[in-house]
């Protein structure tokens, strides 16, 4: 090899790595960019990931305001659910006793109607008695009077029989 075709060999070398070099630019240049462009986009995917935990964080304190309501709600539901069991005894203390009334006003309700059965047989039987007492008494008034109306004929005949056996004083 002469040195002319060396010389040429070495300027297609160095061509080639020109080319190499550029082309390694280009591609260095191409992949700044890329990386500007990914850290650009990882930026902005942390500001969403802060974003989503600062929601997160809220959420949390959400949760746990919600878990204290339902928490005291759970309480007051226990309470009432003690106030309605306590209702539902005295409801069914009032029941019974109701029911006792009852029973015992229906018994003295039957004995009150037995007892104004006995009070009108009572009655009834007054009123015959008394009919019978007042037939009798006025049988009795009229025997009388007209017992008293003989004895009265019969004091007049003897008055008039001892009149006129009597001599008038003179």
């Amino acid at each position: 090899m002469t040195n002319p075709q060396r010389l040429d060999h070495v300027e297609d070398e160095l061509e080639t790595v020109k080319q190499l070099l550029v082309s390694t630019a280009s591609y260095a240049e191409s992949a700044g960019r890329r990386l500007d462009e990914l850290t650009i986009k990882q930026d902005r995917t942390q500001s969403h990931l802060d974003q989503i935990g600062v929601r997160l964080d809220q959420l949390t304190i959400k949760q746990d305001r919600t878990q204290s309501h339902l928490d005291q709600l759970g309480a007051r539901i226990d309470q009432v659910g003690a106030k309605v069991d306590q209702v539902s005894d005295r409801v069914d203390s009032f029941i019974t006793h109701t029911q006792r009334l009852f029973t015992k006003a229906g018994s003295e309700i039957e004995e009150t109607k037995a007892r104004t059965e006995r009070l009108e047989a009572l009655m009834l039987k007054l009123d015959r008695s008394f009919e019978e007492q007042k037939s009798q008494f006025q049988e009795f008034q009229l025997t009388t009077g007209a017992a008293l109306e003989r004895i009265d004929r019969v004091l007049d005949y003897l008055l008039r029989q001892q009149g006129g056996n009597q001599n008038p004083p003179s």
